[in-house]
């Protein structure tokens, strides 16, 4: 057993190898020169007596001794890499690593940060800005904030807020226009529009406007943090998430022209591995994400 944990380095270096298909790319993987795997993947050929690899002009394509040898290489340093995730992750139970779209970071959890630190000095937060969803089983993410349907499985998932749309402009679009706005003179003017909360024709069909009365020419917007920069800077109404536009509300860079709410299938849930909800640090976290 001692003598194969020598060659711990060369089968490193071949498992790279193996699932790149390609030298150059383990050596980058690894940050180590090409010859250094060469000598490596060498070494290891000798000490196990068979070829591991072909060579060929584009790469390398393995044996059928280094298929058996991948097999097992493959599914021991994910294992490895899978227990120092963890460990790291339990030795700083009292900070919390959390995943949030950097729309929600702007616009809603970062302004109301403030209030959390002060209340529990001693929990660390970093926020991981991705709108990916976050891989509980390969990264150090302890929380995610998603925005969605509840189809999570094999993760705890608790609801936060269940979403709405509601229509906002900036005051120098309206300016002395008496409010709430009549939904015709809304729809004259010009709609920004949101590629994945699609909602202008669920409010015209509650308004009671037909569909035709709704532009969809204008520019869309991919990310709902741009989308309200947008209508903060006077270039159009939108149809935002009620979330988001809370706080240019209260501050009076956004206001509401109608009374209108178009209901979504969708909300911001709080997701975690199973069980860690109840940490101390996340259950506390996730206490004061109800509260605000």
């Amino acid at each position: 057993m001692a003598e194969n944990l020598r060659h711990l380095r060369a089968l490193q270096a071949f498992d790279e190898t193996a699932t790149h298909s390609s030298v150059t790319r383990a050596a980058d993987v690894l940050n180590v020169t090409h010859g250094a795997i060469s000598r490596q993947i060498k070494l290891l050929e000798l000490h196990l007596g068979v070829t591991l690899f072909h060579r060929r002009p584009n790469g390398v394509e393995l044996t059928t001794a280094g298929k058996r040898l991948h097999q097992s290489t493959r599914g021991a340093f994910s294992a490895l890499q899978l227990g120092v995730v963890e460990v790291k992750r339990l030795h700083h139970r009292q900070s919390i690593t959390l995943s949030l779209s950097t729309s929600l970071a702007l616009k809603w959890l970062v302004p109301l940060l403030s209030s959390f630190q002060q209340e529990h000095p001693g929990i660390a937060l970093l926020l991981d800005t991705n709108d990916a969803f976050a891989d509980f089983d390969t990264s150090e993410v302890d929380v995610a904030l998603r925005f969605g349907k509840p189809a999570w499985e094999g993760l705890y998932h608790e609801q936060i807020r269940q979403e709405e749309l509601i229509v906002v402009a900036a005051p120098s679009l309206v300016e002395k226009t008496p409010l709430p706005m009549r939904a015709d003179d809304v729809a004259d003017l010009p709609l920004l529009h949101d590629a994945f909360n699609v909602g202008w024709e669920n409010w015209a069909a509650q308004v009671g406007l037909s569909a035709d009365r709704i532009n969809s020419q204008s520019i869309k917007y991919v990310d709902s943090a741009v989308l309200l920069e947008a209508a903060i800077d006077g270039q159009g109404v939108a149809l935002a998430r009620h979330l988001l536009a809370e706080r240019d509300l209260e501050r009076g860079r956004l206001i509401r022209l109608d009374k209108s709410r178009v209901p979504m299938d969708r909300g911001l849930y709080f997701v975690c591995r199973p069980g860690d909800q109840e940490r101390v640090s996340v259950r506390i976290f996730k206490k004061w994400l109800m509260s605000i």
